[in-house]
């Protein structure tokens, strides 16, 4: 049995205000060397001196030669993406209090893509919080959505900057999350035939806080 690296970012935020879209975005590899080939061939090839410095990439501070030299390497690599949408205009006011759980909500209909699966995943998620009690909430509530394929689970909260993968997950999110906020969708185009549930991205529904 195989193991699948699969490594989760956003774009965007659940607040009432800010963004129009938030987006929650997965990128599942079946090695984990290919997302730091990325990243290290991107350092190496098109940073300059100063870029460098920084301790990780990220898109939202990245140049427009970056972005297109990241989004092309995935494109080319071995790898397949997963993410939703979401209309914020669609959410009930009163959950815009409990951010945390509708985060959950969301994560754990991202993770449905995957329950199925036979082999062993390795999910890493990108730390939203020090509070390890979210930390928890959050890991229980995941892994619950494999229901007798738990044991095949092992979910992680990591900072980015320490993981490589991560890193090529926050390009996917910003890339997908521009193309619905903003309508620039070039960047979106490039990645999108990795996209594998592109026909049910949005999650157009109102969220209704039973579920929660």
């Amino acid at each position: 049995m195989g193991i699948k690296y699969i490594f989760i970012d956003e774009s965007g935020d659940l607040g009432q205000d800010g963004s129009r879209y938030f987006t929650i975005a997965a990128i599942v590899f079946n090695n984990d060397k290919i997302p730091k080939r990325i990243i290290f061939h991107t350092r190496k090839r098109i940073l300059n001196k100063k870029q460098k410095l920084a301790s990780e990439l990220k898109a939202n501070k990245s140049n427009d030669r970056i972005r297109e030299y990241v989004l092309k390497q995935i494109a080319k690599s071995d790898c397949s993406i997963f993410t939703i949408v979401v209309n914020k205009s669609k959410i009930f006011p009163q959950l815009y209090q409990v951010k945390e759980k509708l985060y959950n909500f969301v994560l754990g209909i991202l993770v449905k893509n995957f329950n199925q699966d036979s082999n062993k995943l390795v999910i890493i998620i990108d730390k939203r919080s020090k509070n390890k009690l979210i930390g928890e909430d959050l890991k229980e509530y995941i892994i619950s959505k494999f229901g007798d394929k738990k044991d095949n689970v092992e979910l992680y909260q990591s900072d980015s900057y320490t993981s490589y993968g991560l890193q090529t997950a926050d390009f996917v999110a910003w890339a997908i999350g521009r193309k619905f906020n903003t309508g620039d969708a070039r960047y979106y185009n490039i990645i999108s035939r990795k996209i594998v549930n592109k026909d049910n991205i949005e999650l157009w529904k109102n969220v209704d806080p039973s579920q929660l």
